[in-house]
């Protein structure tokens, strides 16, 4: 005769199948800000590294590249290495590859590890934006996707967002 209680593995489906929703639900109103910053703005914030980052955030809030501390960091330090990088040498794949490198190695050194501040690195390497645009375009896009996760972790129990700062 099947038993008619949840067991530990229904109970197991169930917290899987809310946190993915809540997850989503994360994913979605940070992207959804990350597009009405830029429609406002006019700033690339709506770019392959921070919706990177938020899917990065919204599907493992509790790994290290998740943490608080390593996406503000990591990107900032990225931003500003590559900015150096690109200063230092006209915009191109090679400067995109010594911009990302020199990030990774930078995040590594402040223990602030979050690939996707790498890619933004590149990007800049190759690119070759005005200096201004950690300022104008990585920061206001980092604090949307941690605000978002901040408030998700307060509004939506399942995904408990941040685990700490660091």
């Amino acid at each position: 005769m099947a038993s008619t209680t949840l067991g530990p593995p229904a109970l197991d489906r169930r917290a899987a199948r809310a946190g993915a929703l809540a997850a989503g639900a994360m994913l979605l109103g940070a992207m959804s800000l990350l597009a009405v910053v830029e429609e406002l703005t006019g700033r690339d914030v709506f770019a392959l590294p921070f919706v990177a980052s938020a899917a990065v955030v919204a599907m493992a809030p509790r790994a290290p590249l998740a943490r608080p501390a390593a996406v503000l960091i990591g990107y900032a330090a990225s931003a500003l290495v590559a900015a150096a990088v690109t200063a230092a040498a006209d915009p191109s794949v090679w400067t995109a590859t010594a911009a990302a490198v020199a990030s990774l190695v930078t995040m590594l050194l402040l223990a602030a590890p979050h690939a996707p501040a790498a890619v933004c690195a590149a990007f800049i390497g190759l690119t070759g934006p005005d200096l201004l645009h950690p300022l104008h375009t990585v920061l206001p896009a980092v604090l949307v996707v941690l605000g978002t996760a901040l408030l998700a972790g307060r509004l939506l129990p399942p995904y408990g967002y941040p685990p700490s700062w660091r």
